[in-house]
């Protein structure tokens, strides 16, 4: 199973066991099915499925928050569900100026241990003793 990230509102993380994503078992969705969202689809953060090339494709979502750097997410590709890592970031920045950014080492990308969400942040500059 592939899985791929979309930036916005999704759990902070999902619980992934075989076909098991966040308690909702996928296994059922077989290649040829129409897949239509619905409350239990929605609350395990799955937001689309579909097959291509003989193995399913599952499109969740990643939290997101712009906090003072504009830095227009968008996932970043697809994954094997295996290498799934509920701490690990499946966005990336698309503004040109975060990517500038961060690119620089003058921004980072940031995790709130809160919620969860990914976001840009700049790099805070550690401070210098004066010199005598």
């Amino acid at each position: 199973m592939q899985l791929k990230f979309l930036a916005g509102a999704g759990p902070a993380e999902y619980a992934i066991n075989g076909a098991v994503i966040n308690g909702l078992d996928v296994s059922p969705f077989t290649d040829g099915a129409q897949f239509v969202g619905d409350d239990h689809t929605r609350a395990a953060g799955i937001f689309d499925m579909f097959w291509r090339e003989g193995e399913l494709h599952v499109v969740l979502a990643q939290p997101t928050e712009t906090t003072g750097i504009a830095w227009g997410a968008r996932d970043a590709g697809w994954i094997d569900a295996a290498a799934y890592d509920p701490e690990a970031r499946y966005v990336e920045a698309t503004n040109p100026q975060a990517l500038a950014l961060l690119e620089s080492g003058q921004a980072e990308y940031a995790r709130d241990p809160v919620t969860g969400a990914w976001t840009v942040r700049m790099i805070e500059a550690a401070e210098q003793e004066p010199t005598q």
